[in-house]
């Protein structure tokens, strides 16, 4: 007999359920939990901690999920069981059934839907005044719209989750179109938004730096929305994106959610975006950071006050959870006291020189006389640790793209790596650097990317329009330098250099990639426009990359960069990453997790996404 025990069981087990409670010594009242104002702030905070776990942002999803984008990369840490059948999943663009991070991710995102559906379901009976139940609402609901949000980018089709479950049953559930969860979203957003705490009534209760959010939040969050709606409308060619169904079906879907066409999308997306810019909405409580670097710097009080903060995942030593850090640095960095940074998620050399070969990179000598050294942009200073580092004993280490790096054994040191999860304070612990899920500067790119994809050609108002709202970042970025004077790059954008609306808004993809390196966008930024653009605009580069040169001279003469981190080209001569529509198809979204094929009773192994889309 099947077992009627799914994953999303297995989470609330986790999450905690009156029905499952027995021989309990200890009981905790709905009053408990949720009848005073400080109980229903907690029980928020609660929520919002399951972000920081390991199935979520701050855990496996940048390890195991974001090197699916090519822009990442994994450094073969030792000590791992079945390493490369993971890495061969992000070769895939994608995790497959099997993958436990794939299971893992599942379950973590309905566990934190439970327990915002539980402070739904329990908010009505409490003793607090309405608009304060009004205002922690919204929060439940901008969580569970974040959650629903990664589920349906990440899965497509998949169980709705509504109400608390009662019996075990009830945890089960057939995987629904795409389109009911993303009306789902936009539902729980518009609510947000419309019932959220302004900033700083938030701030005044919440704490600063906490990370939670106010109703501008879901404005910006809601343009994101429409934005991913708009790319996967418009890249709904035949067999082009990860349905299987008809577009008519689709777009009729879309249309039940408020969205009739990518058009529509786009212009929603650009009026959310316009909502929030302090130059768009002089009321808006966000700013821009006045330099790129104090993002990342995490040593003034205010590092963790800006304005251009709109959702954060906190961390502390104390909290714990986050490992960022530990995952992102070099053993030893800057004298930490142990060897427990794993540097396993790293820049690609792919992502490095692309960035360099943008923004008036310098060429280096010798060795590396083919390659960029550096990049003109101060970005990248703050963002990455690159050529050399200190660490223990604060003597000097060497990294890509620094020469000897090019011929050398020491592949544990031949990428970059990310710089920016390291404050002072750090010492192999979970440390104190946030990652920012969203701010202001990612709204601009949003409104970049919309009037883009709204524009006949780069030099009529919505190409100029978009152009303008890259340029304010472009210009943050040159005033990011460690001195305070202006760089030359990187320089403005104008009409006159970009020939085609599609080379604006492969410029726009850039410059995301480039702004928000190692944020965890990549991963849903490369996915959601088609199989074909994925494989013009980005497999194919990394694969000519790949095979340059530079990937296959260094160390023994059979054990080159490419041959050690990637083996024998998988996908056909010269080709590691998938390139044809069909093959890049596939990669679009995630297997749906087997262990829930299995224990959902609503579901069968016939569930799993068809061949076209899925391969084992």
């Amino acid at each position: 007999m099947k077992k009627i025990f799914s994953i999303f069981a297995v989470s609330i087990l986790v999450a905690g359920c009156s029905f499952l409670d027995e021989n309990m010594n200890t009981h905790y009242s709905a009053e408990d939990i949720f009848g005073s104002e400080e109980a229903l702030e907690a029980y928020v905070t609660g929520c919002y901690k399951t972000f920081a776990e390991s199935g979520f942002y701050a855990g496996t999803n940048n390890e195991w999920f974001a090197p699916g984008s090519t822009l990442l990369h994994w450094s073969l840490p030792s000590g791992l069981s079945d390493p490369q059948k993971r890495w061969i999943d992000c070769l895939s663009l994608t995790q497959f059934s099997r993958n436990p991070y794939n299971v893992l991710a599942y379950k973590g995102k309905y566990t934190t839907i439970y327990k915002c559906n539980k402070l739904l379901a329990e908010l009505p009976g409490s003793s607090v005044d309405q608009k304060y139940k009004d205002q922690i609402e919204a929060e439940g609901r901008f969580i569970r719209a974040m959650a629903y949000f990664d589920i349906v980018r990440r899965w497509g089709n998949a169980p709705i989750h509504t109400e608390v479950a009662t019996n075990i049953s009830e945890t089960s559930g057939p995987r629904e179109p795409f389109w009911k969860l993303y009306k789902l979203i936009l539902d729980d957003l518009s609510f947000a938004e419309e019932n959220g705490r302004e900033y700083d009534v938030q701030r005044s209760i919440a704490g600063i730096g906490t990370g939670r959010i106010c109703r501008d939040a879901a404005t910006a969050m809601k343009g994101l929305v429409y934005l991913t709606i708009g790319t996967l409308l418009e890249h709904s060619a035949p067999n082009d994106n990860f349905w299987v169904c008809s577009n008519d079906e689709v777009f009729a879907g879309f249309a039940e959610a408020g969205v009739i066409s990518a058009k529509d999308a786009f212009e929603k997306a650009l009026a959310c975006a316009k909502a929030v810019m302090p130059e768009t909405a002089p009321n808006s409580p966000y700013k821009l950071a006045s330099s790129y670097a104090q993002l990342f710097r995490w040593t003034d009080p205010e590092d963790w006050q800006l304005r251009e903060r709109i959702f954060c995942i906190t961390s502390t030593n104390e909290a714990g959870s986050s490992q960022l850090a530990t995952w992102s640095l070099p053993q030893y960095y800057n004298n930490t006291g142990s060897n427990n940074n794993y540097g396993r998620i790293r820049p690609s050399r792919f992502l490095f020189q692309k960035w360099c070969e943008t923004y008036g990179g310098v060429l280096g000598a010798g060795d590396a006389a083919n390659i960029y050294v550096k990049c003109g942009d101060p970005r990248m200073d703050a963002s990455f640790i690159y050529n050399e580092f200190l660490g223990q004993d604060n003597a000097v280490k060497y990294c890509y793209p620094y020469s000897t790096c090019v011929k050398n054994n020491q592949k544990h040191q031949t990428f970059p790596f990310f710089k920016k999860y390291y404050d002072p304070k750090y010492d192999a612990t979970a440390g104190y650097a946030d990652l920012y899920v969203m701010r202001l500067a990612e709204v601009y790119l949003i409104a970049a990317e919309a009037a883009a994809n709204l524009c006949g050609a780069p030099g009529d108002s919505y190409g100029q329009e978009a152009i303008g709202y890259v340029n304010i970042l472009l210009n943050r970025a040159r005033h990011s330098t460690s001195d305070g004077s202006e760089s030359v790059e990187p320089a403005d954008w104008t009409a006159a250099n970009i020939p085609t609306k599609d080379e604006l808004i492969d410029r726009i993809f850039w410059e995301r990639a480039f702004e928000m390196t190692g944020e965890q966008h990549e991963w849903w930024d490369t996915h959601r426009m088609g199989a074909t653009w994925l494989g013009q605009h980005v497999t194919s580069k990394a694969n000519e990359f790949l095979f340059r040169p530079e990937q296959d001279d260094f160390g023994s003469n059979s054990d080159g960069h490419r041959r050690y981190y990637y083996g024998l080209a998988t996908h056909g001569e010269g080709k590691i990453y998938p390139e044809e529509q069909a093959d890049v198809r596939k990669g679009l979204i995630c297997a749906f997790p087997n262990d829930e094929l299995i224990y959902n009773s609503a579901l069968s192994l016939e569930d799993q996404n068809p061949p076209e889309i899925f391969c084992e």
